[in-house]
């Protein structure tokens, strides 16, 4: 069985992938599905991680600190996600407000390999650490598929489920 560090490896090649696909998106081209398949896999990988990991190095006094910071960062970056939709319809601002969540998705990415993930690796068994990417795996699957299904194909833009034009986030 995987460890939740392979997932979280894999997840966060997956999340590069689709800001270097947001990121190159051509003037006057569909911005609406690369930007809903990035919002979709950021929420869906930050709440599993919250739910599974984050939650259990809050219990641990090595990682406790980061973990707590790191589930700030994610909230924080949940919201500028919902910020960076206002511009999507904005021709003048859109290209820098995505420039600039996209260089912070992609920081929190290297900031959490390099720091949490490193104590956490030193701070769990091989045990815990395989249960949790068991854990983990299910989680991130179950919510990806709720977001998915908000409008009831994948492919489909998610902010039209709501009937507000914005992705359901608390």
């Amino acid at each position: 069985m995987a460890s939740i560090f392979q997932h979280l490896r894999e997840e966060h090649e997956r999340l590069r992938r689709s800001i270097v696909r947001l990121r190159g998106v051509e003037p006057g081209a569909d911005r609406l599905q690369p930007f809903n398949q990035l919002r979709r896999q950021y929420v869906a990988y930050a709440r599993a991680a919250a739910g599974v990991l984050y939650s259990y190095l809050i219990h641990v006094k090595t990682t406790q600190q980061r973990a707590l910071q790191g589930l700030e960062e994610h909230k924080r970056l949940e919201v500028r996600l919902l910020d960076a939709e206002r511009a999507l319809a904005d021709d003048d601002h859109w290209r820098p407000t995505i420039a600039s969540l996209c260089e912070e998705l992609a920081r929190h990415l290297h900031d959490e390999e390099r720091s949490l993930f490193s104590t956490a690796r030193v701070a769990l068994s091989d045990r815990e650490a395989t249960g949790l990417g068991a854990c983990f795996a299910a989680e991130r699957a179950r919510l990806h598929g709720d977001l998915s299904n908000l409008t009831g194909s994948p492919s489909e833009p998610l902010a039209s489920a709501t009937g507000t034009g914005r992705l359901p986030i608390q």
